[in-house]
């Protein structure tokens, strides 16, 4: 099994998978940008990459992680996983942010490898639910992964 890494996504990727699905995430915020783990899945020869979130409630489409203490610190929003190109992906260099960050993203990445195989078997889970034809619950709050499967090998850099 690989390891788990952070990713930074290119603006201009999300702001063309915006254009087709709305719940892809923002990643421009006031004091840091969202990143992605991945690789958390690995369908229809495409990676899928999974949001970061500062969210700490438990829902059936998260993992929630945990620092030492098993105290909630963010998630892993698998409802908002997208498909992205190698391209659009820079590799999270934590040694240019501030210590107190710094240590918050060593902490999460720590406990995403520690936890691969649930976080596999997640993310699988859910793009089955969302695909799927009976839980339309799921497929109302997940992004269109199908159609992002779509526009991930149409983009163009």
């Amino acid at each position: 099994m690989e390891e788990i890494k952070f990713y930074d996504v290119s603006k201009e990727y999300i702001k063309y998978l915006k254009g087709y699905d709305i719940k892809i995430p923002n990643i421009n915020y006031s004091k840091y940008e969202k990143f992605v783990c991945g690789v958390v899945l690995e369908i229809n020869e495409l990676n899928y990459f999974a949001p970061i979130s500062s969210f700490k409630t438990q829902q059936r489409t998260n993992i929630l992680i945990n620092n030492e203490d098993g105290v909630p610190i963010s998630s892993i929003r698998f409802s908002f996983m997208f498909p992205a190109p190698s391209e659009v992906l820079i590799i999270k260099d934590f040694n240019t942010e501030k210590e107190k960050y710094k240590y918050l993203l060593m902490a999460e990445h720590d406990f995403c490898n520690k936890n691969k195989k649930e976080i596999y078997k997640k993310a699988e889970y859910i793009y089955k639910r969302a695909i799927g034809e009976h839980d339309l619950v799921m497929k109302q709050n997940c992004c269109d992964f199908k159609l992002l499967e779509i526009k991930c090998r149409e983009y163009k850099i």
